[in-house]
């Protein structure tokens, strides 16, 4: 375990062993900053002298793993997993302004043509920014505490075709199902010569549509895989709940994404890239680690034939939402969803409790919450947070805690 350091202008230094950090606490030449990770800053000028630092990073669409190894040593480590419920939030949003236009309010007027970001060249989809974003708050936390000289970054390719089709070669790759058709739509409909595909019985109108089988917001493309014609009719009543249709989950989802991604770090960042090739032979033939994606960034960091001495802990984050919305504020709120403080608790401050430590992940009037881990490991179903209950940090848009390595390739979580 280190102790990260800051100098006395807040730039960081090299990390130091708690032993070293506790004597400095203890003379008063140095003050508590962070707790996790914990962080001091001197209070005295000193010299500045710093190693080389390289710092590592596995891209994903759901989780990424970072790490920094300096002079043989691995020196931070962590493993985030990103926001998937960006889409999920937005339409809650928009669900909620719609209403509340047609409650008693001001009078709001007539909005047209006032989506100057939609029409934004080079724009990207909300759910896809905040993860491109999630890349680069890491990459910045870690040069807040560690004086990072350069970083390797691994980034990933995916063949989409060869994922759907996985025979395809040579020419093939200029053959595909949708040659010779206008678009994706065009395609899909001579593909079902026309009609509805549903087995709905009775009369089918003759307006057709095209549907996703597997919902965008739940994770589904616009592959034809995943694309169905069904008439109007059945149509709206598929979605208003009053049948189904048989799915499975796209395959190419987190691909689409990470080729978005890839190419969005690329303008943003200036690093050292890597591939998976690379990686996985560090992981496997020098280190003998499991596939994860704190591994990968630790292998991404260190060169081919050297040695490296690993922490004994890491850290786990989460990316989550600033706050949750709610319906209406004001005088004239007909509907109040209580998004504040309840027994002085908030969703996702992590408390410490007789059940155990956790982050609030549901709140009760009656004062029994719903306590968890950050993976979603179930502290307490009913956790009467009115006694014995202590507040350790409040929610922010990270969630952190850590991990202890029992031993090599696996990690129970440490408490503290």
């Amino acid at each position: 375990m280190v102790v990260y350091v800051l100098n006395m202008h807040g730039q960081p230094l090299m990390p130091c062993s708690p032993r070293k950090a506790r004597r400095l606490l203890e003379d008063s030449k140095a003050k508590v900053v962070q707790r996790v990770p914990f962080t001091i800053k001197l209070l005295y000028g000193s010299s500045g002298y710093r190693q080389e630092v390289v710092g590592g990073m596995d891209t994903g669409s759901n989780k990424v793993g970072c790490a920094a190894v300096a002079n043989g040593e691995v020196i931070y480590q962590s493993e985030i997993q990103l926001r998937q419920n960006v889409s999920k939030k937005m339409q809650q949003r928009r669900m909620y302004r719609r209403s509340r236009r047609s409650k008693k309010c001001r009078y709001r007027p007539a909005r047209w043509l006032n989506r100057a970001s939609m029409r934004k060249e080079g724009r990207l989809a909300p759910s896809i920014l905040s993860k491109v974003n999630s890349h680069l708050r890491e990459k910045k936390f870690v040069e807040s505490v560690l004086p990072v000289s350069r970083w390797k970054v691994k980034t990933a390719s995916f063949d989409v075709h060869k994922i759907t089709s996985p025979e395809v070669s040579g020419e093939g790759y200029q053959k595909g199902p949708q040659k010779n058709y206008y678009n994706t739509k065009a395609y899909v409909l001579h593909r079902d010569d026309y009609k509805c595909q549903s087995k709905q019985k009775g009369k089918h109108c003759k307006k057709l549509h095209i549907h996703h089988i597997i919902f965008r917001s739940s994770g589904g493309t616009d592959t034809p895989s995943n694309l169905l014609t069904l008439c109007r009719d059945c149509h709206d009543s598929l979605h208003a709940g009053e049948f189904m249709l048989p799915g499975k989950r796209s395959k190419t989802k987190y691909a689409t994404e990470m080729g978005i991604i890839k190419a969005q770090l690329k303008k943003l960042w200036d690093f050292e890239e890597t591939f998976g090739y690379e990686t996985k032979f560090k992981r496997e033939q020098m280190f003998e680690l499991e596939k994860s994606h704190v591994n990968d960034a630790v292998a991404v960091c260190c060169e081919d034939g050297k040695s490296v001495l690993f922490l004994s802990t890491m850290l786990q984050k989460k990316h989550v939402s600033s706050g949750d919305y709610q319906q209406t504020k004001g005088k004239r709120s007909e509907v109040k969803i209580p998004t504040g403080k309840l027994f002085g608790l908030r969703k996702f401050d992590l408390v410490q409790t007789s059940k155990g430590t956790g982050f609030v992940k549901g709140k009760r009037s009656t004062g029994k919450f719903a306590i968890a881990g950050l993976d979603g490991t179930v502290v307490g179903s009913s956790v009467n947070v009115k006694k014995n209950c202590k507040r350790i940090s409040a929610r922010s848009t990270t969630l952190i805690t850590h991990t202890y390595f029992k031993k090599k390739g696996t990690a129970i979580p440490l408490h503290d």
